[in-house]
């Protein structure tokens, strides 16, 4: 029921928005919830001003007020305020409380995040402008006509159009205002909207404004078709204007007939927006008609009750400073509501940046890792293939050096020395303790102990191994225990602890092992070990 109030007291059908607000109402009382006792009494308090019902709707809005502070219901609160806004500009026809009601709901609302309140009451603001005739209140009928498209909610467009038709109206700019009223009547027959009073009304005046008379009046009567369905101030002002059309045309009589129609039922629905200026035409229709006697009588009825109303200090002074107050306090607060929406699109714009930034960096992580890993298994690859080589190198080897000392003969040491032969035959019986006997798996080898079992001195042996290898002793006797160790990794069937393999080979540290196996083979043992076992199931799923 709380949602067919809503969508009923929207589409301007009072009548039914208070039968289904009391059974709100009813449901509430036995249900004990405060909630939807708050916005039945919204609903009822709203629909009743609106009706002409004054001592009934106050008495349900002050309800509202009270429930919904009790509860700090900034949603509700929006509403009471809106609630208390139409008493303000219906009953008590106080424009400037109205709109500082209308300011609260606003705050209210954007509290609440609840956005289409918040522009609704934009409209409603817009409408109370244009009752002042202050131009002031366009924009705040074009916000709230530009959030009804970004919402795609029919309601709000019409209300933005509607209210954006009667500022251009206002302005004089007439073909504005008459592209927006045709929208918002579009937007009324295809959502069937109620005060079709108010639209028909609006769009005869922009006509009468654009000299086609005959037209104004169609529309005027065609306003007056939906009298029963509308709001009591938009029946008033239908009367009123199609009086100044009547007016225009010297039919003075029938202008006070009008008026006094309408007069009659703003009285009578203590709906008092349009009385003084329905006095004021009552007057000048008389006094146009030379019926003097009646023209002051009205004008003095008019006079009195402007003045009751509009207090000249009043509009001079406090009035004029809270508006001007709550109007540039609004502005500032939607500018800094615009502010606080580009920093979020900042903070938005840095989290997409930081987000492409790391996207980029796993990205070229992943290539890395993807080159790297590629690189390991040519050195895998590359190593499996050596060793499966190393045999028929070996042999070429011997042959090459056979086949060289038979082409020097007996002229090379005719010319060398006798300590360059005994280098050569030294480093061959050196590479071949290291070769066949695997001399270097011994992890207390030392320059003296090798030495030793060459028959010749360490100092010696060191000339020996770095003019034919190029290398250090220590760096010489590791290169044989990484040959060997790649040679055990390779092989995927082998399972042998490094730890235990460090040890087999020659070392006495399994950090010195992983050292010198890094900076042999580019990368360290357990890695190679892994990469061996990949490339074998590549291997296998190719065969």
């Amino acid at each position: 029921m709380k949602k067919i109030s809503e969508l009923l007291i929207n589409s301007g059908d009072y009548n039914q928005t208070i039968h289904y607000a009391l059974l709100l109402d009813s449901a509430a009382q036995l249900t004990n919830d405060e909630t939807a006792q708050m916005y039945s009494y919204i609903y009822l308090g709203q629909a009743l001003v609106m009706n002409g019902e004054e001592r009934k709707s106050k008495y349900y809005i002050d309800k509202s007020l009270e429930l919904a502070t009790k509860l700090s219901n900034d949603s509700a609160l929006a509403s009471v305020y809106n609630g208390l806004g139409l008493y303000a500009s219906n009953v008590e026809m106080d424009y400037y409380r109205s709109i500082n009601y209308f300011f609260q709901g606003i705050e209210a609302a954007k509290r609440s995040s609840h956005e289409r309140l918040y522009s609704i009451l934009l409209c409603n603001i817009s409408g109370i402008y244009y009752l002042k005739r202050d131009t002031q209140g366009l924009k705040y009928a074009l916000e709230c006509y530009t959030l009804g498209h970004e919402k795609d909610d029919a309601y709000l467009i019409y209300c933005g159009s509607t209210n954006s038709a009667y500022m251009f109206f206002l302005l004089g700019n007439y073909d504005e205002a008459l592209k927006y009223i045709k929208e918002a009547e579009f937007i009324t027959e295809k959502n069937n909207f109620y005060d079709k009073t108010n639209l028909y009304n609006l769009y005869g005046n922009i006509l009468f404004r654009s000299g086609d008379n005959k037209a104004a009046i169609d529309a005027f009567y065609k306003a007056l078709e939906y009298k029963d369905q509308s709001q009591i101030s938009s029946v008033a002002n239908t009367y009123l204007s199609l009086s100044k059309v009547f007016i225009k045309q010297k039919q003075y009589k029938e202008s006070v007939a009008l008026l006094e129609l309408g007069l009659d039922l703003s009285i009578k629905n203590k709906n008092t927006i349009h009385v003084p200026e329905l006095y004021e035409y009552i007057s000048i229709s008389y006094e146009l008609d030379r019926d003097y006697n009646n023209a002051l009588k009205y004008y003095k009825i008019f006079q009195s009750f402007s003045d009751s109303i509009y207090n000249a200090e009043k509009e001079r002074s406090l009035s004029e400073l809270r508006i001007k107050y709550d109007t540039e306090k609004h502005e500032n607060e939607i500018k800094q509501s615009k502010l606080s929406l580009l920093q979020k699109e900042k903070r938005f714009q840095l989290l997409l940046f930081a987000f492409i930034l790391i996207f980029l960096i796993l990205g070229g992580t992943y290539i890395s890792y993807y080159k790297k890993n590629k690189l390991y298994l040519q050195i895998v690859k590359r190593n499996k293939e050596a060793i499966k080589r190393e045999a028929n190198l070996r042999m070429q080897i011997d042959e090459l050096r056979n086949r060289m000392g038979k082409e020097t003969g007996t002229e090379k040491y005719s010319v060398s020395s006798m300590s360059e032969e005994k280098e050569i035959k030294l480093y061959e019986e050196l590479a071949n303790l290291m070769r066949n006997e695997h001399i270097y798996k011994q992890n207390d080898l030392t320059k003296e102990k090798l030495a030793a079992l060459l028959n010749t001195n360490r100092t010696y042996l060191s000339q020996v191994i770095n003019k034919y290898s190029g290398l250090s002793f220590t760096h010489f006797i590791n290169s044989f225990r990484i040959e060997d160790a790649v040679h055990v990794l390779s092989d995927p069937n082998n399972d042998i602890p490094l730890k235990a393999l460090s040890s087999d080979i020659g070392f006495n540290s399994t950090t010195t092992f992983y050292t010198a196996f890094q900076s042999s083979v580019g990368m360290t043992p357990s890695l190679y070990r892994e990469k061996v076992h990949q490339l074998d199931k590549q291997e296998r799923k190719r065969q």
